[in-house]
Parts: C-alpha cells; structure tokens; sequence
C-alpha cells in the first residue's frame, strides 16, 4: 500500500499554524479585507509559500479529514458588545480580539524641516534629532515631507521679478540638502541602524514641476535629489503617496476628491469622514490630533498633523500677519494593527534643551 502524500503531523501542523492565525485576527479563505489571510500568515511564519500551504491543507482535508476550524476567528478589532436589554453588563471582550495585532512598530515621526542656504541655523536641528532618535532607539523614522524649501525652483516668484533675486541657485539648495542630511549622520550612533523613509513634500515636488516643464532636465535634479538622501540611509516615497506601516499610513498631507490638500481648522475631521485608516501627516505646520469614531472592525480612526521641525517659534514670510497656530517639535508614537496606541509630542524647546551642542558642552 503506497504511503500517503503528506504525514500526519505535517498535516495538523498546517492545521493548527492557520488556526492559530485565525485566532490572532487574520481572515479566513474567502474573506474579503485588507492585509493577508490566515494561511498566507501561517505559511509565512512556517517558511513555506502561500500554495504549499495551501497544497498541505487540501491533503490534510482529503487524508485524514481535518481542517482549520474557521469559528475561530475573530476581528482584529470590533465595537464593544452591549448590554442584553438593561438588566446586564456587557459581557467583557475576549483580549485577542481588542488588542491589535501584529507586531508594536515604534516610530518617530518629523515634520517638514525646510531646510534653506538663506537660514543655515536651522541645520543642527537634525542633529538634535538624530540624537533624540539615537537615545530611544525607534524602529522606523519617518520624516514627513518638505524636508528642503527648493525655493531655488518655486513658481510663485517669476524669474523677472525683484523678489527672484532672492531665490537660491539650484546647486545651493542641493548642496544645502547635502549639509543638512550630513548633520542627521552626526548625530546617529554608529550601531543604531532605524529604517529611514522620506515622503516627499509639496516643496520636493517643486523639482518635478520643474523638471516637466524643463524636459531636457528630466531626472538631473530629482535624480540627486533622492541619491543624495539613499546615501545617507533614507528612502523616497513618492509625492502624495500613503505610505504604511502598520496599517497606519504617513503622508505629507491627505488630498480630497480634486486632489487638493484637507486645510484648516476642520482638515483634519474633514480628511477622518473620508479615509478608512489613520494617517499621519505633515503640510501645515500645526498639531492636531481627531479621532473619529467608527463602526466596525477599526473603531477609531486617528488623524494626527504632526506641527513641523522648524526652530521654536519661527514663521515663514508667506504666512504674513495672519494666525498660524504652528508648533515645533517631534512626535513618537506606537503603531500596531492598523491603530496608534501610543503617542506623543517632543517640542524643539527640549530638544535643544537637552541634545543641542550648547547643552552637551555644559
């Protein structure tokens, strides 16, 4: 009699690895969701691809009649039971299924930076940051877009205006850039190697406008641009893009349905109506935290606008006499299974206070 094509123990092995991801809140065959399924999860974890696991649980099936017990599975996260009529508490929620899964990412986040040859004060901000991130060792740092002005390549000032005198050549916004991701190296730890990720800014994108309308420039300037910050560990995200971690998504600002920038004081509620995770995000210089609630799997959704990296209490000149509301600072914070669990805001105050070259020469 030919021996069967799969033993037994693989077979209840594959059984109890799916069923086991089942219960952390990773969805079933044919269930529709984001993320990857329980028997993508356990192949995962196993070191086997999607199909073999898939090919050891149909032989588990047809050998000896087992399979995954679906029940099992629970939503990652889920609105809280109520009370049987009013005569009972709500019964508590089982703990697998109100803590996120998946693994605790810890991430710095910083805001827009507007790095400028005109303000060169502004370099050892990176320092201090570095520092700040050295000391407490985050998994993943994110800096949030518009990390250089490039005023050397705005539109809002034509070449044949007085105010363009004023602008910077090109090569003295990249050489700047240079200098300021320099001073970011000075301050890491030579063994602390986080993952870096720039989303890029409206003021980055300022080089593929005009990189569209000079075409025979197409990819010089961008080009260095994101070689520049690949050499000193950071990679790019493209202009608009959500990036993810955690199912939390970082970018330089949420766009509405004309693609326009959610702005004000409501951007943020406004931007929470739309989106279905939470998203981190940069642009207006402001710290804003709104969570909205929702029904279903995610029961909150959190917009957080990060304020920006600039030093404390600096204005930019567009921003005129009005109100502006901005805060200077960075903002740790805890994502796990698409839900900020922890955050937090680090001014520039402190910052400088305790990591500026003034402080560690006390």
């Amino acid at each position: 009699m030919p021996q069967p094509s799969l033993r037994r123990e693989t077979a209840e092995e594959a059984v109890a690895r799916v069923e086991a991801a089942l219960r952390e809140g990773f969805r079933p065959a044919g269930f529709s969701g984001a993320g990857v399924g329980a028997v993508a999860k356990a192949a995962e974890a196993w070191g086997i691809s999607r199909s073999t696991m898939q090919g050891r649980l149909s032989a588990a099936k047809m050998l000896y009649e087992i399979e995954p017990d679906e029940t099992l599975y629970r939503a990652q996260r889920y609105q809280q039971p109520v009370p049987r009529a009013v005569l009972y508490d709500a019964p508590p929620p089982e703990p697998q299924v109100v803590q996120p899964s998946g693994k605790a990412v810890r991430v710095l986040a910083i805001g827009d930076l507007h790095q400028d040859p005109r303000h060169p004060e502004r370099i050892e901000i990176l320092t201090w940051i570095a520092r700040y991130a050295s000391l407490h060792r985050f998994d993943h740092i994110v800096q949030i877009g518009d990390w250089s002005t490039w005023d050397s390549v705005n539109q809002h000032d034509r070449n044949d205006t007085a105010g363009a005198k004023h602008k910077p050549p090109i090569a003295r916004d990249m050489a700047n850039l240079k200098e300021s991701l320099a001073a970011w190296r000075a301050g890491i730890d030579p063994d602390y190697k986080p993952r870096q990720t720039v989303v890029l800014g409206t003021h980055e994108n300022r080089l593929e406008r005009f990189e569209n309308v000079n075409p025979e420039a197409l990819g010089m300037f961008t080009g260095e641009r994101d070689q520049s910050f690949l050499q000193y560990g950071w990679k790019t995200r493209p202009y608009g893009e959500l990036f993810y971690i955690e199912g939390v998504a970082f970018t330089h600002h949420p766009v509405n349905s004309v693609g326009r920038a959610f702005g004000g004081e409501t951007g943020p509620q406004r931007a929470a109506s739309k989106t279905t995770v939470p998203i981190v995000s940069g642009h207006t210089h402001k710290k804003q935290v709104h969570d909205a609630a929702k029904i279903g799997p995610v029961d909150v959704v959190s917009m957080v606008e990060i304020g920006c990296a600039l030093p404390w209490g600096t204005v930019e000149s567009y921003a005129k006499h009005g109100m502006t509301g901005w805060w200077y600072g960075v903002v740790p914070m805890t994502v796990q299974g698409g839900v900020i669990t922890d955050l937090a805001f680090v001014s520039m105050l402190t910052l400088e206070r305790e990591f500026s070259e003034r402080r560690l020469a006390a």
